[in-house]
């Protein structure tokens, strides 16, 4: 008995462990809300892209294949452009602001017909 309850026990704490390491690393990942600033003129379900700001990290989800997508970041108080990208053929962009300072930032996202626009501030 005892040798099948100790792997048990066992399997239960680490399983435990890793759900709470998991947990604690998207604590400080924050949603930026993106706003279409295209007209939709279609009238199929338009798909807004994710984007998150962790720290320094931001990190966009287009939810699928683009074969264009540019964004472009913006001191959202002087308008002057901090970055600007033009990537091909991707589903997801990451950019690491950290040489950025602390403040408010307008992040805009261009695909071939579709553009968003959203507000972050780097900690």
């Amino acid at each position: 008995m005892k040798t099948k309850f100790l792997p048990f026990l066992l399997l239960a704490v680490l399983l435990q462990v890793s759900v709470f390491s998991f947990a604690d690393e998207m604590t400080t990942a924050r949603q930026i809300r993106l706003k279409n600033k295209t007209k939709v003129e279609h009238r199929s379900i338009p798909v807004t892209p994710d984007a998150f700001i962790e720290n320094s990290l931001l990190s966009i989800d287009l939810f699928s294949t683009v074969p264009t997508v540019t964004v472009t970041i913006k001191d959202a108080e002087t308008e002057e452009v901090v970055y600007t990208s033009t990537d091909l053929n991707v589903d997801k962009v990451y950019i690491d602001l950290a040489g950025e300072e602390k403040g408010k930032y307008t992040l805009e996202i261009q695909l071939p017909k579709e553009a968003f626009i959203g507000d972050f501030e780097l900690d």
